[in-house]
């Protein structure tokens, strides 16, 4: 049995309470930058000859505080592996706290968009990547993951954010580079740990796969779109499970 749960609340004091190395993998999307976010606000601007407006999204940046103690927490929890996105501005800050907490820096890994928004501004190039920070806990020898000798680069449209469906979160991740980033990195079985909830992406990713999976999202209407996304999930994975043999 694959087996899921979606928190509703605060990630901090949930991951708190979980005991050390509960865990085996981190896989997270959690807000992004202030500069991303002062970039998104109300922005307006010129776009095909017409005046838009890129509206906000709907939830804080990331403050150092929360950074630094979520980096702690996925220190004390994984067993294995914590992969983390964020904006390229931001990849030597994850790597300070997460490196400052104990985690081994494996590498930098890049979300190739493929299909990008304009700039709308039209004053400098328009974002075309976002980065993937790749860790692991301590351990000795090499770390194993299931991809070889591939590049860390993984590209995949935001448009298939919901693969046709409506999207239910500003930030959804597309499910194929979910689902690429968990087959990638954990093994069936494992218990995969998403604190940063939203659309549940990584949760229906870890489900498909047969992975377990337990994460937190503060927001309730997220929350409630997450759950209703790992529910199907979950029941479109019954529905095709071949029967154990006797």
């Amino acid at each position: 049995m694959v087996s899921w749960e979606l928190l509703l609340g605060d990630c901090l004091e949930g991951m708190a309470a979980l005991p050390d190395g509960s865990v085996d993998h981190v896989i997270t999307d959690p807000p992004y930058s202030e500069a991303v976010h002062s970039g998104r606000d109300a922005h307006r601007g010129l776009s095909g000859g017409r005046l838009v407006s890129v509206p906000s999204f709907g939830f804080a940046h990331l403050s150092d505080a929360v950074r630094e103690e979520a980096a702690r927490q996925f220190a004390r929890l994984a067993r294995r592996w914590v992969i983390i996105f964020s904006d390229a501005e931001s990849t030597h800050l994850w790597r300070d706290s997460c490196e400052a907490a104990g985690l081994q820096f494996k590498r930098t890994g890049v979300w190739d968009k493929i299909v990008v928004m304009p700039q709308i501004s039209g004053d400098r190039p328009g974002v075309a990547v976002e980065m993937i920070n790749i860790f692991h806990a301590p351990c000795a020898g090499k770390s194993r993951w299931n991809g070889g000798g591939r590049p860390g680069i993984w590209r995949c449209s935001p448009q298939d954010a919901a693969q046709g469906a409506k999207r239910v979160h500003p930030t959804q991740k597309p499910d194929g580079l979910m689902g690429a980033l968990v087959a990638d990195f954990t093994d069936r079985g494992d218990l995969v740990l998403d604190p940063f909830g939203g659309s549940g992406a990584t949760g229906v990713a870890a489900i498909r796969a047969g992975r377990r999976f337990i994460g937190w999202e503060r927001d309730p209407v997220f929350h409630a779109a997450a759950v209703a996304r790992l529910r199907a999930a979950r029941e479109q994975l019954s529905l095709f499970a071949q029967p154990e043999a006797p």
